[in-house]
């Protein structure tokens, strides 16, 4: 779809939406409106905020990290169309409008994969919305004990069920693969160690999570190549992780992640390197505990994003991460959403790549 007729798309939903609008105030004071209908409803008026992004062109991976404020929300678009959202926000409204509207501005009909990280509500917030509204080939879960640890990862759950769309347990080597071999690409990732494995820096926080606080170390960890060019994303994982697990790359010399794939062209051999690796997403919204020194020294990213909120009570994120990645890797760009709103990441079939602020390219 060009330019044009997603404009012309869009126009038509926000008609609409008006006329449904009419029609929702008309059932309220009937009082005859269910549920269901309110949340469809809902989710309509969530459309009218869609921003203008830029058509993706052949060949392209891109990375969108998605402003929703405190929270975190990154939408992978693959160079064959497969599509992939990692963790959706908080339960705001406005939150949650940012994570659908985004997503029908890029016109996705149904993303392959969802990945929620952890169960933290400024993760999970939006993550019902997204089920709901356009459903998952498959649905990558945190291991959790308790269904019910706070309302959005309740919401969460129950949506996920509900859609019967393949929960799997997020673990290390889960894997989303490219559909033929010429414009190769992969999507895996490095941790958690399966659930049964307790004998680990950053798996034994899974056994008997008692909070919120609790699960920031048990975050999947993900790593994504294309085109020569490697991201990784690593939730809101603290530096014992972080540590742990260049700890044991270093020790295996990146043994420890090498994965025999099978993919429908053949099978095919995955090593994620993180030397020198291009793309760093600021761990737990580039909070001081997060992003240490062995992960930027490891890293040494080209460029450094981080999600979080502008003016947010937690002060995210700290000087020292960026410190830390800056005195790793003195030329390395930083990119906020509290400072530009969403960010696009585009990496191209020829390994060239930019980044900017989507209201800068729109």
């Amino acid at each position: 779809m060009n330019t044009a007729e997603r404009k012309r798309k869009r126009r038509g939903v926000r008609v609409a939406s008006i006329i449904l609008a009419a029609l929702f105030a008309l059932a309220v004071a009937a009082g005859i409106v269910v549920d269901r209908c309110f949340v469809r409803l809902e989710h309509l008026a969530m459309f009218l905020a869609a921003p203008d992004v830029p058509e993706r062109r052949a060949g392209e991976l891109r990375v969108h990290f998605v402003d929703v404020g405190q929270g975190d929300c990154t939408i992978l678009e693959f160079p064959d169309g497969k599509t992939m959202i990692v963790d959706a926000g908080d339960a705001s409204v406005a939150s949650r409008r940012a994570v659908i509207a985004y997503a029908h501005a890029l016109g996705i009909d149904a993303f392959d994969v969802l990945l929620l990280t952890h169960p933290d509500s400024d993760h999970a917030g939006g993550m019902a919305d997204v089920v709901e509204c356009y459903g998952a080939g498959q649905i990558w879960m945190p291991y959790c004990l308790d269904p019910d640890v706070n309302e959005a990862y309740a919401a969460f759950a129950e949506a996920a069920a509900a859609s019967g769309a393949p929960m799997l347990i997020s673990q290390m080597y889960r894997h989303i693969l490219s559909e033929d071999a010429d414009r190769f690409y992969y999507a895996m990732l490095l941790a958690p160690l399966s659930p049964e494995i307790e004998d680990s820096a950053y798996t034994e926080p899974n056994a008997a999570p008692a909070g919120e606080a609790d699960f920031n170390d048990s975050s999947a960890i993900l790593y994504v190549e294309y085109a020569g060019r490697r991201l990784l994303l690593t939730g809101d994982a603290s530096t014992a992780v972080e540590n742990a697990l260049i700890e044991d790359y270093t020790v295996t010399d990146g043994e420890i992640f090498a994965f025999e794939a099978q993919a429908e062209w053949g099978r095919q051999r995955l090593e994620p390197r993180l030397e020198g690796l291009e793309f760093l997403k600021a761990g737990h919204h580039g909070s001081s505990s997060s992003t240490g020194k062995a992960l930027a020294e490891m890293c040494r990213p080209q460029a450094f994003f981080v999600s979080a909120g502008a003016d947010n009570p937690y002060a995210h994120p700290s000087m020292a991460s960026a410190e830390r990645i800056l005195a790793a890797s003195p030329g390395a760009q930083i990119w906020r959403t509290d400072e530009v709103g969403s960010i696009l990441l585009t990496i191209r079939a020829d390994g060239t790549w930019s980044a900017a602020a989507v209201r800068d390219i729109a």
